[in-house]
């Protein structure tokens, strides 16, 4: 019997659902479902650097429930053996006189992986991690190597790889090819929310096959890229080198499929210089002065509405985090700027995001109200 796959705009409607549901429940956690759907569709893998407790595995538990599959899930330490995470020595075998691992609940049976603290391998660990991630291919034993069915892996560090660190961290943090690093919940709105919501789980409705995930995966290689796009690109990696930075031949090929991916995401019939943004994930090496760098080069050429949006976005923070609602003149202040702000937006090219950023001031705008008439 043929399965009957949906074509490229009711899948990207099934993916857009996806992203609300999602969105839902993670707290301030867009950008990341996001790179997480994006890594999903383009077949690679994500690395989010924050302090504990900011919904890294959450977001990947949510996942699961409309993708289905099996996860396998570890805190790696600099004790941890290659048996917790590719499998024990199988005994039978070893009186057999044959070397081989039982991989049963383990990475190599695993659909998707969250890793902890990733950095804390040990060598015995990442050369064999370091294949699974790059091929997707295991030597359970006697070298015959064999596919593993590792969709995505999401892994998690507290901190950065230092500069000095060895040649093999340095091929492991290149595994990943995007790479964000995640803040604490910082809006008044999110932390209320945080506080008062009991339950932040997403509710997922949505179910996405192994045919659906294979056809967004065709359809985003198929996007093309519009001449705009394609010069916007071009021109972020000059005015990169002019900058001191040079990604390396292979992130360059690999931002190409990201961007494609993130564009279907968005809902898009073709790449435009809009969805570079999420270049800014992928075209660095360094982590401490580069990812800054690339975002402004990338917003300033390709993306000029977005980098409007979030300046006014810091806006509107600062304003509430600054306004004691229980003084009317601070409070009538707030509300003027508010509306100022969502004034400016509307003289902004309209698209999905500017709506959503509308929407979310005039929320706040609301709330700040009603807030201001509770306290009389």
């Amino acid at each position: 019997m043929k399965t009957l796959v949906p074509d490229c705009a009711a899948l990207q409607a099934h993916f857009a659902l996806l992203r609300s549901e999602l969105a839902s429940g993670l707290i301030e956690r867009d950008e990341e479902i996001d790179l997480c759907l994006t890594a999903l569709i383009a077949q690679e893998h994500l690395l989010l650097v924050s302090p504990p407790g900011c919904a890294k595995s959450l977001l990947l538990d949510s996942l699961l429930k409309a993708t289905g599959g099996s996860k396998f899930s570890i805190l790696l330490t600099k004790f941890t053996v290659p048996e917790e995470v590719f499998g024990p020595i199988s005994i039978q075998g070893l009186k057999e006189d044959r070397f081989q691992r039982i991989t049963t609940g383990k990475l190599p049976e695993a659909d998707f992986a969250f890793i902890d603290e990733v950095f804390k391998a040990s060598s015995a660990i990442l050369n064999t991690l370091l294949k699974i991630l790059n091929e997707r291919t295991f030597d359970a034993g006697e070298g015959s190597l064999r596919k593993v069915p590792l969709k995505l892996c999401v892994a998690a560090s507290n901190e950065w790889p230092a500069p000095e660190s060895t040649q093999e961290l340095a091929a492991l943090f290149d595994r990943f090819t995007l790479r964000k690093s995640l803040s604490p919940i910082r809006s008044q709105s999110g932390r209320k929310k945080l506080l008062w919501n009991r339950d932040h789980t997403p509710k997922i409705s949505v179910h996405l096959k192994p045919t659906d995930l294979e056809a967004a995966r065709r359809y985003a290689r198929e996007l093309e890229w519009s001449i705009p796009a394609q010069e916007a690109f071009e021109a972020i990696l000059k005015d990169l080198t002019k900058e001191g930075i040079q990604p390396g031949d292979r992130r360059q090929f690999k931002a190409v499929g990201i961007v494609q991916a993130y564009a279907f995401l968005q809902g898009a019939e073709q790449v435009e210089p809009e969805h570079l943004e999420v270049a800014a994930h992928v075209l660095w090496d360094d982590p401490k002065e580069q990812p800054a760098k690339v975002a402004q080069v990338i917003a300033r050429i390709a993306n000029p509405i977005g980098m409007r949006l979030n300046q006014l976005l810091l806006e509107v923070e600062q304003v509430l985090s600054t306004t004691d609602v229980r003084k009317l003149p601070e409070t009538a202040k707030a509300a003027a700027k508010l509306g100022e702000i969502d004034k400016q937006l509307s003289e902004l090219k309209s698209n999905d995001r500017v709506t959503r950023t509308r929407n979310y001031v005039r929320e706040q705008l609301r709330q700040l109200k009603l807030a201001s008439l509770e306290a009389i």
